[in-house]
């Protein structure tokens, strides 16, 4: 049975006018007529009589019109499952911004392939908050990752989660005996408001899409990177030091940890994850899995 002429038998049941119901099929009134005592000649028995008064409903007619109601209901549904199950099967991107490469992404995706399959995660680093903030307004970010403090009010963070920030010295570093002791003096989750920390500490809460580097007693700035190994490269070769969320520790070859010197603080940073408000909703179920996951990798 062509669904098209249970189509048509719906629209000429509505208008009841040979001519109307032509026009709105764009068929010709003979090719309609041919569809209708086609679908007759399948149920066995006339769907509308003609005289006089016009193109009427038989009683037959009637109770089948209602049946193709629901039946093209339900297939309308089946079209519209097959056509997400279809796109289920396709590879789906998830674009992910992130201020700073500290996350096990590859962790994280493998999770969420296992949660549910043929996703692939991309991510985009390097990023300034504001580039982060206009792509996901255009809908070219699907997630951002990004200090809690930066976010507008109308990016609304779907996750909130606190990292804990740490210092890397060079091993041996004379820098981190006179950190240990600033730290005894004032505290090392409190920066006192004449201190150099605090330019620092400001620095990395609104500019978090890359880590600065600082060498020398008089915090002189080395260079702004995202990139963990550049990084080393100039704490081990300049004596430099850094300081940077405790999670990037597990972004370091072992290899180099030989060669640095790790300082805990209670310096902490809250950081939001928010998504794009043009979300594909095959793509949403993948979303709220990263958001759980990135907390916690």
């Amino acid at each position: 049975m062509d669904i098209r002429n249970l189509e048509a038998f719906i629209v000429l049941a509505e208008t009841l006018n040979y001519h109307k119901a032509s026009e709105r099929l764009y068929l010709s009134q003979p090719a309609l007529t041919k569809k209708i005592h086609g679908l007759e000649d399948i149920l066995g028995a006339s769907l509308f009589t003609r005289g006089p008064n016009g193109t009427r409903l038989t009683d037959f007619g009637q109770k089948t019109l209602e049946n193709t109601r629901k039946f093209l209901s339900h297939y309308e549904h089946f079209k519209s499952q097959v056509h997400f199950d279809s796109k289920e099967d396709m590879v789906r991107h998830l674009y992910v911004g992130s201020c700073f490469p500290i996350h096990n992404y590859s962790q994280i995706e493998n999770q969420i392939v296992e949660k549910k399959g043929n996703s692939v995660l991309s991510l985009v680093t390097g990023l300034s908050v504001e580039q982060q903030i206009n792509l996901l307004n255009a809908g070219m970010l699907h997630i951002a990752v990004m200090p809690l403090s930066s976010i507008s009010a109308q990016l609304e963070p779907k996750k909130v989660f606190t990292e804990r920030l740490i210092y890397i010295f060079k091993k041996g570093s004379h820098l981190v005996s006179k950190c240990r002791t600033a730290f005894g003096q004032f505290g090392n989750g409190v920066t006192p408001t004449n201190s150099p920390e605090k330019k620092e500490m400001v620095e990395l809460t609104d500019c978090l899409n890359v880590f600065p580097v600082y060498t020398g007693d008089n915090m002189h700035l080395l260079l702004k990177t995202n990139d963990i190994m550049l990084i080393v490269e100039m704490i081990t070769k300049n004596n430099a030091y850094t300081c940077v969320p405790k999670r990037i520790i597990s972004s370091i070859p072992e290899y180099y940890m030989n060669f640095l010197e790790i300082v805990e603080t209670d310096k902490k940073i809250d950081l939001g994850v928010v998504w794009t408000k043009s979300m594909d909703e095959a793509l949403i179920k993948d979303a709220e899995n990263f958001s759980a996951l990135v907390a916690n990798v």
